[in-house]
Protein backbone atom coordinates (compact mmCIF):
# COMPACT_ATOMS: atom_id res chain seq x y z
CA UNK A 1 0.00 0.00 0.00
CA UNK A 2 1.10 3.44 -0.45
CA UNK A 3 0.27 6.19 2.22
CA UNK A 4 -1.20 9.47 0.65
CA UNK A 5 -1.82 13.09 2.76
CA UNK A 6 -3.82 15.84 1.47
CA UNK A 7 -3.79 19.15 1.71
CA UNK A 8 -6.71 22.02 1.00
CA UNK A 9 -8.06 24.89 2.46
CA UNK A 10 -11.17 24.31 0.71
CA UNK A 11 -13.40 21.86 3.38
CA UNK A 12 -15.44 20.97 0.08
CA UNK A 13 -12.30 19.88 -1.69
CA UNK A 14 -11.05 18.48 1.09
CA UNK A 15 -14.24 16.03 1.35
CA UNK A 16 -14.68 15.54 -2.06
CA UNK A 17 -11.27 14.29 -2.20
CA UNK A 18 -11.28 11.77 1.10
CA UNK A 19 -14.45 9.99 -0.38
CA UNK A 20 -12.13 8.53 -3.55
CA UNK A 21 -11.80 5.24 -3.49
CA UNK A 22 -8.21 5.07 -2.28
CA UNK A 23 -8.11 1.65 -0.74
CA UNK A 24 -9.63 0.30 -3.92
CA UNK A 25 -6.94 1.67 -5.62
CA UNK A 26 -4.10 0.68 -3.03
CA UNK A 27 -3.62 3.80 -0.93
CA UNK A 28 -3.82 4.49 2.71
CA UNK A 29 -5.12 7.91 3.32
CA UNK A 30 -2.67 9.11 6.06
CA UNK A 31 -4.57 12.73 6.66
CA UNK A 32 -6.51 15.33 5.32
CA UNK A 33 -5.63 18.89 6.25
CA UNK A 34 -6.36 22.56 5.83
CA UNK A 35 -2.99 24.18 5.44
CA UNK A 36 0.55 23.66 4.88
CA UNK A 37 2.09 23.90 8.55
CA UNK A 38 -0.83 20.78 9.48
CA UNK A 39 0.70 18.94 6.16
CA UNK A 40 4.61 19.24 7.15
CA UNK A 41 3.54 18.16 10.51
CA UNK A 42 1.39 15.40 9.43
CA UNK A 43 4.38 13.95 7.29
CA UNK A 44 6.99 14.69 9.93
CA UNK A 45 4.99 11.97 12.46
CA UNK A 46 3.95 9.03 9.55
CA UNK A 47 6.18 9.92 6.51
CA UNK A 48 3.53 9.25 4.00
CA UNK A 49 4.39 8.62 0.50
CA UNK A 50 2.23 10.97 -1.97
CA UNK A 51 1.69 14.36 -0.62
CA UNK A 52 -1.41 15.82 -2.80
CA UNK A 53 -1.59 19.44 -2.36
CA UNK A 54 -3.03 22.33 -3.26
CA UNK A 55 -0.13 25.39 -4.33
CA UNK A 56 -2.40 28.00 -3.14
CA UNK A 57 -2.90 28.08 0.84
CA UNK A 58 -2.68 30.54 3.77
CA UNK A 59 0.70 30.69 5.88
CA UNK A 60 2.94 27.73 4.03
CA UNK A 61 1.81 27.61 0.30
CA UNK A 62 2.64 24.48 -1.21
CA UNK A 63 5.62 25.37 -3.12
CA UNK A 64 6.77 26.24 0.38
CA UNK A 65 5.61 22.80 1.91
CA UNK A 66 7.33 21.05 -0.96
CA UNK A 67 10.70 22.37 -0.04
CA UNK A 68 10.41 21.85 3.64
CA UNK A 69 8.89 18.23 3.54
CA UNK A 70 11.51 16.87 0.76
CA UNK A 71 14.64 18.71 2.27
CA UNK A 72 13.68 16.03 5.29
CA UNK A 73 11.66 13.27 3.62
CA UNK A 74 13.57 13.57 -0.19
CA UNK A 75 11.92 9.97 -0.80
CA UNK A 76 8.02 12.50 -0.98
CA UNK A 77 6.40 12.74 -3.94
CA UNK A 78 4.54 15.53 -4.59
CA UNK A 79 1.09 16.26 -6.94
CA UNK A 80 -0.11 19.66 -6.65
CA UNK A 81 -3.74 20.81 -7.70
CA UNK A 82 -3.69 24.32 -9.38
CA UNK A 83 -5.89 26.65 -11.71
CA UNK A 84 -5.21 27.92 -15.11
CA UNK A 85 -4.30 31.31 -13.74
CA UNK A 86 -2.06 29.73 -11.48
CA UNK A 87 -0.06 27.71 -14.18
CA UNK A 88 3.65 29.57 -13.30
CA UNK A 89 3.04 27.77 -9.64
CA UNK A 90 2.73 24.52 -12.00
CA UNK A 91 5.79 25.59 -13.99
CA UNK A 92 7.78 26.14 -10.81
CA UNK A 93 6.43 23.10 -8.89
CA UNK A 94 8.12 21.06 -12.16
CA UNK A 95 10.93 22.62 -11.66
CA UNK A 96 11.60 21.45 -8.25
CA UNK A 97 10.68 18.52 -8.65
CA UNK A 98 6.82 17.83 -8.40
CA UNK A 99 5.82 14.41 -9.56
CA UNK A 100 2.79 15.73 -11.45
CA UNK A 101 -0.11 18.60 -11.17
CA UNK A 102 -3.74 18.25 -11.85
CA UNK A 103 -5.78 21.45 -12.70
CA UNK A 104 -9.23 22.87 -10.77
CA UNK A 105 -11.97 22.65 -10.99
CA UNK A 106 -10.61 19.02 -10.10
CA UNK A 107 -11.57 15.63 -11.74
CA UNK A 108 -11.72 12.62 -9.48
CA UNK A 109 -10.53 10.82 -12.39
CA UNK A 110 -8.07 12.80 -13.28
CA UNK A 111 -6.64 12.85 -9.78
CA UNK A 112 -6.65 9.27 -9.83
CA UNK A 113 -5.28 8.32 -12.71
CA UNK A 114 -2.27 10.87 -11.08
CA UNK A 115 -2.43 9.10 -7.88
CA UNK A 116 -1.64 5.78 -9.97
CA UNK A 117 1.36 7.11 -12.10
CA UNK A 118 2.98 8.15 -8.90
CA UNK A 119 2.17 5.03 -7.19
CA UNK A 120 3.09 2.91 -10.15
CA UNK A 121 6.68 4.92 -9.85
CA UNK A 122 6.84 4.05 -5.97
CA UNK A 123 6.07 0.56 -6.40
CA UNK A 124 8.78 0.01 -9.25
CA UNK A 125 11.38 2.07 -7.42
CA UNK A 126 10.49 -0.36 -4.51
CA UNK A 127 10.49 -3.17 -6.68
CA UNK A 128 13.65 -2.19 -7.91
CA UNK A 129 15.17 -1.77 -4.68
CA UNK A 130 13.64 -5.60 -3.30
CA UNK A 131 15.52 -6.68 -6.17
CA UNK A 132 18.73 -4.87 -5.57
CA UNK A 133 18.49 -5.72 -1.91
CA UNK A 134 18.13 -9.31 -2.81
CA UNK A 135 21.13 -9.01 -5.00
CA UNK A 136 23.38 -7.59 -1.89
CA UNK A 137 21.89 -10.56 -0.18
CA UNK A 138 23.17 -13.26 -2.61
CA UNK A 139 26.13 -11.36 -2.77
CA UNK A 140 26.98 -11.22 0.86
CA UNK A 141 25.80 -14.96 0.85
CA UNK A 142 28.39 -15.77 -1.98
CA UNK A 143 30.80 -13.75 0.23
CA UNK A 144 30.58 -15.48 3.41
CA UNK A 145 30.44 -19.23 1.12
CA UNK A 146 34.16 -17.88 -0.54
CA UNK A 147 35.50 -16.84 2.92
CA UNK A 148 33.89 -19.69 4.36
CA UNK A 149 35.53 -21.82 2.11
CA UNK A 150 39.21 -19.53 2.34
CA UNK A 151 39.28 -19.81 5.31
CA UNK A 152 38.88 -23.79 4.96
CA UNK A 153 41.55 -23.49 2.70
CA UNK A 154 43.74 -21.57 4.93
CA UNK A 155 43.19 -24.28 7.52
CA UNK A 156 43.85 -26.99 5.37
CA UNK A 157 47.14 -25.65 4.13
CA UNK A 158 48.00 -24.86 7.98
CA UNK A 159 47.19 -27.87 9.15
CA UNK A 160 49.31 -29.88 6.48
CA UNK A 161 51.92 -27.20 6.97
CA UNK A 162 52.14 -28.58 10.46
CA UNK A 163 51.82 -32.30 9.55
CA UNK A 164 55.32 -31.45 7.11
CA UNK A 165 57.06 -29.45 10.04
CA UNK A 166 56.23 -32.90 11.99
CA UNK A 167 58.27 -35.13 9.53
CA UNK A 168 60.91 -32.72 8.56
CA UNK A 169 61.71 -32.86 12.75
CA UNK A 170 61.47 -37.00 12.80
CA UNK A 171 63.89 -37.11 10.14
CA UNK A 172 66.20 -34.98 12.16
CA UNK A 173 65.33 -35.98 15.42
CA UNK A 174 64.74 -40.02 15.01
CA UNK A 175 66.90 -40.71 17.96
CA UNK A 176 64.87 -38.88 20.58
CA UNK A 177 61.93 -40.34 22.25
CA UNK A 178 59.41 -39.00 20.16
CA UNK A 179 55.77 -39.46 20.39
CA UNK A 180 52.64 -37.69 18.87
CA UNK A 181 51.87 -36.61 22.36
CA UNK A 182 54.88 -34.54 22.31
CA UNK A 183 53.38 -32.71 19.19
CA UNK A 184 50.40 -32.77 19.96
CA UNK A 185 51.53 -30.50 23.20
CA UNK A 186 53.42 -28.11 20.89
CA UNK A 187 50.48 -27.34 17.91
CA UNK A 188 47.86 -27.46 20.22
CA UNK A 189 46.02 -30.36 19.04
CA UNK A 190 44.12 -33.19 20.81
CA UNK A 191 45.95 -36.15 20.22
CA UNK A 192 42.99 -38.56 18.92
CA UNK A 193 42.64 -35.26 16.37
CA UNK A 194 46.30 -35.07 15.44
CA UNK A 195 46.55 -39.13 15.41
CA UNK A 196 43.89 -38.67 12.72
CA UNK A 197 45.19 -36.08 10.70
CA UNK A 198 48.72 -37.63 10.54
CA UNK A 199 46.38 -40.87 8.87
CA UNK A 200 45.06 -38.76 6.62
CA UNK A 201 47.64 -36.54 5.49
CA UNK A 202 50.44 -39.22 5.18
CA UNK A 203 48.59 -42.70 4.94
CA UNK A 204 50.24 -44.27 7.79
CA UNK A 205 50.45 -43.66 11.76
CA UNK A 206 52.95 -41.82 13.44
CA UNK A 207 54.88 -45.25 14.37
CA UNK A 208 55.49 -46.80 11.34
CA UNK A 209 56.05 -43.65 9.88
CA UNK A 210 58.82 -43.26 12.59
CA UNK A 211 60.01 -46.80 12.61
CA UNK A 212 60.54 -46.53 8.97
CA UNK A 213 62.49 -43.73 9.40
CA UNK A 214 64.54 -45.08 11.20
CA UNK A 215 65.43 -48.26 9.76
CA UNK A 216 66.47 -46.08 7.21
CA UNK A 217 69.09 -44.37 9.03
CA UNK A 218 70.10 -47.86 10.08
CA UNK A 219 70.57 -49.03 6.45
CA UNK A 220 73.33 -46.62 6.42
CA UNK A 221 74.47 -47.30 9.95
CA UNK A 222 75.32 -49.92 8.97
CA UNK A 223 77.74 -49.57 6.07
CA UNK A 224 80.34 -48.51 8.14
CA UNK A 225 81.42 -51.93 10.01
CA UNK A 226 83.26 -50.12 12.73
CA UNK A 227 80.11 -49.56 14.80
CA UNK A 228 78.45 -51.78 16.72
CA UNK A 229 74.71 -53.04 15.81
CA UNK A 230 73.76 -51.89 19.67
CA UNK A 231 75.27 -48.70 18.98
CA UNK A 232 73.73 -48.24 15.98
CA UNK A 233 70.17 -49.28 17.65
CA UNK A 234 70.78 -46.41 19.84
CA UNK A 235 71.30 -44.12 17.41
CA UNK A 236 68.52 -44.05 16.12
CA UNK A 237 66.30 -43.85 19.35
CA UNK A 238 65.88 -47.81 19.91
CA UNK A 239 67.11 -48.82 23.51
CA UNK A 240 66.46 -52.42 22.96
CA UNK A 241 69.05 -54.16 20.48
CA UNK A 242 67.13 -57.27 20.49
CA UNK A 243 63.79 -55.20 19.47
CA UNK A 244 65.80 -53.07 17.13
CA UNK A 245 66.60 -56.57 15.38
CA UNK A 246 63.13 -57.55 15.42
CA UNK A 247 61.84 -54.15 13.08
CA UNK A 248 64.83 -54.34 10.94
CA UNK A 249 64.50 -57.94 9.70
CA UNK A 250 60.46 -56.90 9.89
CA UNK A 251 61.34 -54.29 7.47
CA UNK A 252 64.18 -56.29 5.14
CA UNK A 253 63.75 -59.42 5.92
CA UNK A 254 67.03 -60.28 7.03
CA UNK A 255 68.49 -59.38 10.37
CA UNK A 256 71.27 -56.21 10.88
CA UNK A 257 74.48 -58.76 10.94
CA UNK A 258 73.10 -60.34 7.79
CA UNK A 259 72.26 -57.10 6.24
CA UNK A 260 75.74 -56.08 7.14
CA UNK A 261 77.49 -59.25 5.96
CA UNK A 262 76.06 -59.23 2.76
CA UNK A 263 76.46 -55.63 1.82
CA UNK A 264 80.43 -56.15 2.55
CA UNK A 265 80.16 -59.57 0.98
CA UNK A 266 79.16 -57.77 -1.72
CA UNK A 267 81.73 -55.02 -1.72
CA UNK A 268 84.75 -57.20 -1.77
CA UNK A 269 83.69 -59.01 -4.48
CA UNK A 270 83.49 -56.25 -6.14
CA UNK A 271 87.18 -55.53 -5.17
CA UNK A 272 88.38 -58.41 -6.35
CA UNK A 273 86.54 -57.82 -9.47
Amino acid sequence: MVSIIIADDEPITRQGLSMLPWEEEGFVLSGLVSNGVEALDLIRSCRSDILLTDIRMPGMNGLELMECARHEHPQLKVIFITAYHQLEYALKAIQLGASGFVLKPTDPDEIMNECRKVKESIDSERERKKAAKDIEERLKEYQYILESKVKADASSNSVSSVIVDILREMETRYMEDLTLQLFSQRYHFHPDYLTRLFKKETGDNFVNVLVRIRMQQAVHLLADASIKIYEIAERVGIRDSRYFGQLFKKHYGVTPHEFRKRLHSGQDETEES
